[in-house]
């Protein structure tokens, strides 16, 4: 038997399973030294326990009222580690909790993925040109060039279709920064 604590996280009531208290809290205190020293850290900070609140409510069913420590492994790793989220790592303090993300071996793991957000027609050069860390406009006109010489097109309609539109923040963070791990 499990001993459940209920919370209040931005202003809606959760409980939650021992175990995943310390998961959670071991965070937000990560948080919380994270962006002390910022000016708008408490804005982050409530704007990150309101996006947590969100997730938590839909992975509560009418059957399931316990939110268990695999629920907040997973809306961890939407969210990031709170190093990635002020976007700057320093030694000695960082937040490290085994989590199974595509940290492999002290490097990081870089996918592919379509922009959703900056895209004119599909997203593709977008996406292709935060992998290879150049401008999307360079890309666009290379496919232009290659639309000209008869395989561009085609090109084109293969990546739209093989590449994921990257749509969580995990998926984001991973497109623009190869990051996302904890």
């Amino acid at each position: 038997m499990k001993r459940t604590i209920q919370i209040n996280l931005a202003g809606t009531i959760f409980n939650i399973d021992d175990d995943a208290y310390e998961i959670l809290r071991d965070y937000l205190n990560a948080v919380e030294r994270q962006f002390m020293s910022s000016v708008e850290g408490r804005e982050v900070i409530n704007d990150l326990e309101m996006r947590m609140s969100e997730l938590f409510t839909e992975r509560l069913k009418p059957l399931r009222q316990v939110i268990a420590s695999e629920d907040v492994r997973e809306v961890l790793q939407i969210l990031g580690a709170p190093e990635d989220i002020s976007g700057h790592r320093e030694s000695g303090q960082h937040y490290s909790q085994n989590y199974s993300g595509r940290y492999a071996g002290g490097r990081r793991t870089r996918r592919m993925y379509r922009d959703g957000q900056d895209k004119s027609v599909g997203g593709v050069c977008s996406g292709l040109a935060y992998y290879f860390n150049t401008d999307p406009l360079l890309l666009r006109i290379l496919f232009v060039i290659g639309l000209f010489m008869g395989f561009g097109f085609l090109l084109y309609i293969i990546l739209w279709i093989a590449l994921p539109v990257a749509q969580t923040t995990e998926q984001i963070r991973e497109m623009k920064t190869g990051s996302n791990y904890f």
